[in-house]
Parts: C-alpha cells; structure tokens; sequence
C-alpha cells in the first residue's frame, strides 16, 4: 500500500468533495478497504476501525470490486443489497502508470424507490416544451483535476438562477453540461429549450426566439405562434453557438434579457417572463468584441457564471474514464459487449491529441467496436486509427487491395490469413488462434462468418 499511498491520498482529498449524501468506499490492489466514507459506515453498521484494513471479500463479498481488479474498467447501473437496502452503483478502477493500484464503489441512488420515482418523473414528462432524455451529472466524466474544478462550478451553476456562460473547442461536451446543470437546478420540472443560433437562417431567428402574432407577415400562422423565450418561461433557455448570432439580433437579446420581457413580431403587448439564459459557444467571445463582432454588454449580461471545458489534451489522465463510459454507452446502442482496449491500445489512444476532443474520440470507438470482433480491442489491429496520418491499412504485403467495397476487402483479407495461419499449424486451430493473436472462440466465430472450409 506504501507504494501506491500518493494515488490513495489524492483519491481521499478528490472524493471528498460534496458526498454526504453518496456512499464511497474503496480498496487497494490486494482486496484491503482503505477509505469507507460515513454512510458506508452506517449502511454497514459498522465502526471505521472495523472496516479500515479488512478484505472487501469478508464484508461485501457481492460488490465485485475485486473483478474491477481484474478487468479495470468503469462499470455503472449494477444494484447492491447491503443489509436489506438495495443500492444503485458504480464501480471503477484506480490507476496508476496504467496499472490498476485499486477499485472504488460509489452509490449512484442510495434507495430503489428513489430510482424508481427518478423513472417515472422521465416517462411521465410529456410537456411538448420539455426536452426529454436530457443528459445528468452521471453523464459528466473525469477525475483530473481540472474536470473537479468544473463539476464544483456546475453544482454551484445548478444551485443560482443566474445566466451562465460555457465555452470550449467544439466536441469538448458543452450541451452535456449544459443538460446536466439545468436537470439539477430548481428549474429541473421547468421547460429546457434548445436554440441553435447556427443552425436557423437570420431571417427566421428573431421569429423563432420571439414569436409571431396573426398577420405579422405573409404566411404567418393564424393566432400566431410562441417563440422560444415564451416556451421557456419558468424554465432554462439555451442559446448554443451564441457567438454565432448576428449583431442586431445581439441588440434584441440583450434587450429581451435586461427587460425580463418581449413583444412578438407584430404584437404591441409586452410577454412578462421568467428565464433564466444559458449560451454556450466555441469561439473567443472577447477577440470578437475587440473585432467588433460581438457586443460587450450583451457578453457581460451572459457571464454572469462561467464554465470552460477543457480539451482532451489538456485532460489526458480523464481519457481512460472516458473510453470506459463511451464503451459502455456503444455495447448498448450496437448491442455488443466489449470490455475495452489493450494496455498498449490505451497508452496510444491517451497521448494521441484528439483534436475533436469527446465527439472524435467517440467515433472513433465507434467505428473501432464495429471492426473489430475481440472483446479486448488492439488498437494497432485496426484498419483506420486517427493518429495515422495515412490511414494505413494492416494488411499482408501480399495482399493487395482491389478497386471494390472496403469490408468485402476486410473480409477478404482476413479469411486468407486465416486460412494461411490454420495451415501453417497444420489444422491445429488452437495453436492458429494463438499465432493470429486473438481467443480460441473469436477464431472459431470468424471461421464461420467467413463461411471457411477446412
């Protein structure tokens, strides 16, 4: 424990933060409980001094944090019995030099009926101006020390009412942010409505913000029709791309939020209204305001609060948290169940820059998880990686690549070593299984996808 006593002090300073109301408990590399949190403590009805220093084995043998040892990846959802109180966990490894040093387990729910109410508030939401399926705090990744610094500023953002501000480089996980902190905020029940200042012709902006009444203009609904501050009253309005909004529509946001009210394109009557204004953006508000881009008071109206997301390469010890979430959020979307990356996989994929930060990172798992067969991917198996700059392609030399579809060409490339590994050890598959590198059972899975006769 000695050797690794830096990566446990550090572990016991971050998850010390903000978890009166969460269970923490964690283990080191040999099964030994270092750190059991207060309401571990009483779950278990037990003093520290009788926990500290025990094996994990003879008080919570059914938490599986010894196969978190064993295969170190994050694991969310599980649920755990202790004492007649059934839990929802997560459960991760710690490490160190890309070693797992230790294991931890966190509640995520502290009572099933809490879970279930949870469920039922999602399913039963059914205002056409809430945006359903909305990420939360679970969805925010990392443990370094720069991502513990902005879940402080998020909780305290979802504390206040007060407008908030989230910049980043593009894919960085604003709009998660964003989601997460309305989905905690005393405006949680409230609409959440969504503005892509990018994505709506300039033309339709200010009816789409503002609204209409009858007759506004040719092709004008009858009765007129709310814009989105009126659907977001009560409730969170998030103007996403900020920075991409045209100066004179700037001129009327700034108006609409210093007012607290608006007219509708061709009404006369002002709309009360209580928002409260998230903007999120990846551009350098402040040079566009010396380029004359942007305007200052409506920047300073905006940042009230402020959240920066870093990139990827300025949190490469997050990386690895966040391959494990994006693997598992994958396995459910593709219906797989890979485990993760080799070790040598891993030390790649974390110094590799990831200049589209999250999102590039994500698709690239994606199209990883779809070519490979293995539960343990080897990254270097791969026919398409992001840090090649050529897309090499890991073929036989003597293979060459026909002027036909690219999976046929996978397929046939891999049925040919394949065939040559088989009789090269004399039909003995398990030894051909060994010399192509991968598990007896993906040999044999190949062999029938590829329709191989031996």
């Amino acid at each position: 424990m000695k050797a690794h006593a830096l990566v446990y002090d550090n572990f016991i300073t971050s998850e010390l933060v903000d978890n009166q109301f969460e269970g923490t408990l964690a283990i080191d590399d040999h099964g030994i409980i270092f750190f059991c949190n207060g309401f571990f403590l009483n779950l278990l009805e037990r003093h520290e001094n009788q926990v500290i220093g025990k094996n994990i084995n003879t008080l919570l043998p059914k938490c599986q944090l010894l196969e978190t040892l064993k295969h170190p990846y994050a694991i969310w959802g599980e649920t755990l019995k202790i004492n007649h109180r059934e839990l929802i966990i997560k459960r991760y490894p710690l490490i160190y030099h890309d070693q797992p040093v230790g294991a931890v387990l966190k509640t995520l729910f502290t009572d099933m009926n809490i879970a279930r109410e949870v469920s039922a508030k999602i399913t039963q939401h059914h205002t056409p101006a809430v945006c359903s399926n909305l990420h939360t705090c679970m969805d925010i990744i990392g443990e370094s020390e720069k991502m513990l610094l902005v879940k402080k500023l998020a909780r305290k953002a979802s504390r206040s009412i007060s407008n908030l501000l989230v910049t980043g480089e593009s894919g960085t996980g604003k709009t998660i942010m964003v989601e997460a902190i309305h989905s905690r905020s005393i405006r949680r029940d409230a609409p959440f409505v969504k503005v892509n200042c990018a994505a709506i012709p300039e033309n339709l902006l200010e009816s789409e913000l503002f609204g209409y009444d009858e007759g506004a203009f040719t092709g004008a609904k009858k009765r007129g029709k709310p814009g989105k501050f009126e659907r977001a009253n009560g409730g969170t309005l998030f103007l996403d791309e900020i920075g991409d909004m045209p100066l004179y529509m700037q001129s009327k946001l700034l108006q609409a939020i210093q007012d607290k009210r608006i007219e509708r394109i061709g009404g006369n009557t002002p709309i009360d209204l209580d928002v409260r204004i998230i903007a999120a953006t990846n551009r350098d508000l402040t040079q566009m305001i010396r380029d004359k881009q942007f305007r200052e008071d409506l920047y300073y109206r905006l940042k009230v609060l402020e959240i920066n997301m870093p990139s990827l390469r300025d949190i490469p010890e997050d990386i690895p948290h966040y391959v494990d979430g994006l693997i598992q959020k994958l396995n459910l979307k593709l219906g797989l169940d890979v485990k993760g990356f080799t070790k040598k996989s891993m030390v790649t994929i974390k110094n590799y820059q990831w200049p589209g930060n999250v999102r590039q990172l994500e698709n690239f798992l994606e199209q990883a998880m779809n070519y490979s067969d293995d539960a343990v991917i080897d990254a270097s198996k791969l026919f398409i990686n992001p840090w090649s700059t050529d897309a090499k392609v890991s073929l036989n030399e003597q293979v060459k690549l026909p002027e036909k579809d690219f999976n046929k060409v996978i397929d046939a490339t891999e049925k040919e070593l394949i065939i040559n590994a088989i009789n090269t050890c004399k039909g003995n598959k398990t030894k051909a299984a060994d010399l192509l590198n991968m598990h007896r059972s993906v040999l044999y899975k190949k062999i029938k996808r590829l329709e191989i006769s031996l």
